[in-house]
């Protein structure tokens, strides 16, 4: 280890110079598919169209550190965080979308594109389960 020299770019496949962190991805993800919820109103009229998504990631229970930064009265609903590898998942921030039938809404996004992977935090949408 002493007296070695490391090569930090071996990492760096990406044209940004940026590590390739997708590739932490690997053996972890599993193929997913969403239902994304699209709302628009159409002659005074709500028109709901539903799109399936299929990609592959990783969905788990949102960090206990990262419920804390959360308003109080939203901690205890059902928070789910997102992995996916750049550009196969293209969510935007209160967009809705269904899994394991249930519905939730995108409450962040965050592009980790120049390194590869995109995470998204979801919440369940309890307001307008029916």
């Amino acid at each position: 280890m002493f007296g070695q020299r490391l090569d930090f770019n071996r990492n760096r496949t990406l044209a940004s110079g940026m590590p390739n962190m997708a590739d932490t991805l690997n053996g972890w993800e599993t193929t997913i598919t969403l239902v994304k919820v699209i709302q628009n109103v159409v002659e005074g009229d709500l028109v709901t169209d539903e799109t399936n998504i299929t990609f592959q990631g990783v969905i788990q229970p949102l960090r206990t550190e990262q419920l804390i930064t959360k308003p109080e009265n939203m901690r205890s609903w059902e928070w789910l965080w997102i992995h996916a590898k750049a550009s196969s998942l293209n969510l935007k921030t209160a967009d809705k979308i269904r899994w394991n039938n249930k519905l939730y809404k995108v409450m962040g996004v965050k592009d980790y594109s120049l390194n590869g992977y995109v995470e998204y935090e979801i919440v369940r949408d309890y307001q307008n389960e029916q």
